[in-house]
């Protein structure tokens, strides 16, 4: 239990530096985002939600809004697309439940 404890917050710190470095240096970011993921799959710890959702699944870079991301609203689905600069791969965030109404 400790040793998960201690992963988490391994992955949050590594989080915080691959944010802080996406600007300055993308190879390192990437690195840090491996490292994540190996962290997350060899301690089986869950990785948290918001981290998941701010990293691109084909490129492994965290999406910075307007530094490496594009965030485009689509109200007639009801999500919020991030599409990744480097790869192209667009990811999707919901914020209305799928197949209602909001009348």
């Amino acid at each position: 239990m400790l040793i998960r404890n201690v992963a988490s917050e391994r992955i949050e710190v590594l989080f915080e530096k691959a944010s802080d470095s996406a600007k300055s240096n993308p190879d390192l970011m990437r690195k840090y985002v491996k490292l994540m993921l190996k962290i997350s799959t060899h301690y089986r710890v869950k990785m948290p939600d918001k981290i998941k959702e701010s990293i691109c699944k084909n490129c492994q870079s965290v999406l910075v809004p307007g530094l490496n991301a594009k965030v485009r609203l689509v109200s007639s689905h009801g999500y919020v697309a991030y599409s990744c600069n480097g790869c192209g791969f667009e990811r999707h965030t919901f914020y209305a439940k799928r197949g209602s109404s909001s009348k």
